[in-house]
């Protein structure tokens, strides 16, 4: 089996990321893998479907993969003692954790504005919403791109929860689920989308 690195540069290629971009982000990937191993292979597994999503969901897929691979960088701003947190969280750990979309944020602003957005959104479209509050673009973007973040958004956040039960033991349910178990609580939890979630693992998307 390739390596995620490997992986990772083999779509750059695909989609024909520029060696700027290619640099930067791979500069954010490696501060992610200082401070939590687990948190790197997470958001590149993340940006590599996001590319499949995108395609089934008619998005853009650099875009995806672009918001995929950073959407968790906010987390370098995490303790580690609660980043790296095996046990359930306490309400205090969780308030921690919930800033990582606002961290995320600010690290890429100016930098990569609509993965800016993106990563700031991608855990409101989730059960347990976050951030509360609707934080206006320090971008200026028009009517249709605003859309078309939020489109992004709510893909990712599917992308996101799906590794998250199928990677690892996971906060909300204690263990790694089985593929089924998985599809269930997915198509259950993203009822809306159920026939985009039924295509995807039909075509081993997922």
């Amino acid at each position: 089996m390739k390596s995620l690195e490997k992986q990772l540069e083999e779509m750059y290629d695909r989609l024909g990321v520029s060696e700027k971009n290619q640099g930067s982000i791979n500069t954010y990937l490696s501060m992610l893998r200082l401070k939590d191993q687990a948190t790197y292979e997470h958001s590149i597994r993340v940006g590599l479907l996001g590319v499949g999503v995108a395609e089934y969901a008619d998005l853009d897929k650099k875009a995806m993969f672009f918001a995929g691979t950073l959407h968790d960088i906010g987390k370098i701003m995490i303790r580690p003692e609660v980043l790296k947190k095996s046990g359930k969280y306490t309400k205090k750990d969780i308030r921690e954790m919930q800033q990582h979309p606002k961290y995320g944020y600010r690290l890429l602003s100016g930098v990569h504005d609509f993965s800016a957005e993106v990563a700031l959104r991608h855990h409101k479209y989730q059960s347990m919403s976050y951030p509360k509050k609707n934080y206006k673009p320090k971008v200026h973007f028009s009517k249709d791109t605003m859309i078309n973040l939020d489109l992004h958004a709510k893909m990712l956040a599917i992308v996101d929860f799906y590794d998250a039960i199928n990677t690892r033991d996971n906060q909300k349910f204690g263990k790694k689920l089985s593929k089924e178990e998985a599809k269930r609580v997915l198509t259950k939890t993203y009822s809306e989308h159920k026939d985009l979630i039924e295509e995807l693992y039909l075509n081993q998307v997922f």
